[in-house]
């Protein structure tokens, strides 16, 4: 079942050349994609982090890391130069 909008769209490609509605084919089956390929990261995000998975080892080295002070915080217009006080132009000796 489709919605009107939906319906009233392919109503309207069936106007177009066959060259244009493949090109049109192409580019919503690949916005098709995207949204099922965001669903599925939109659910594994949803999901709790069971303890001992990968992604609890990451999340607490993140947290050990933010507790220990070892995180800089992200300053939109910034450079990474600039945010730890780097400048990029100077030379070390070795």
């Amino acid at each position: 079942m489709a919605s009107e909008q939906l319906k009233a769209a392919y109503e309207a490609a069936e106007k177009l050349s066959l060259k244009d509605q493949d090109m049109l084919a192409k580019h919503i089956l690949e916005r098709i994609e995207e949204m099922e390929w965001d669903e599925k990261w939109d659910e594994a995000f949803a999901q709790p982090v069971e303890e001992g998975s990968s992604m609890w080892k990451i999340e607490e080295e993140a947290k050990a890391n933010i507790d220990a002070g070892n995180v800089i915080a992200y300053v939109p217009g910034k450079s990474l130069s600039e945010l730890l006080g780097i400048d990029p132009l100077e030379t070390t000796a070795s």
